[in-house]
């Protein structure tokens, strides 16, 4: 059988330049991430692009704080690298998002948002 889209596609996270402070600052794990906006930019373009040389399809998933909040007070859940990824996955997938259908894949490592 032939691979389809699908079993390439991967989920990344995106931060708009106006929400990551708030993001950042509302962050359990913020000692992972990038205290500022231009070095995560250059970190996840740095991603993106290794994710395209590798061949594989990314949706690219923008986290807005209210809306990523209010989730994660409905799941119950803490603010994490996790439970980021968690969010984007879901939101890729359908649940929450009008691009549903699509098989998602995610490295936590290389998706995080975390320093590398």
């Amino acid at each position: 059988m032939k691979p389809t889209v699908e079993a390439y596609t991967v989920a990344l996270p995106w931060y708009e330049r106006e929400d990551y402070q708030r993001l950042w600052e509302l962050a359990d794990d913020r000692d992972e991430m990038p205290g500022d906006y231009e070095a995560w930019h250059a970190a996840a373009l740095s991603v993106i692009n290794a994710w395209l040389a590798r061949g594989r399809a990314l949706q690219i998933v923008t986290i807005r704080p209210d809306e990523y909040l209010a989730w994660l007070e409905m799941e119950g859940l803490t603010n994490t690298a996790q439970t980021r990824l968690k969010y984007v996955e879901c939101k890729a997938s359908g649940a929450g998002s009008e691009t549903g259908g699509l098989g998602v894949a995610a490295d936590p490592e290389s998706l995080s948002g975390s320093k590398s």
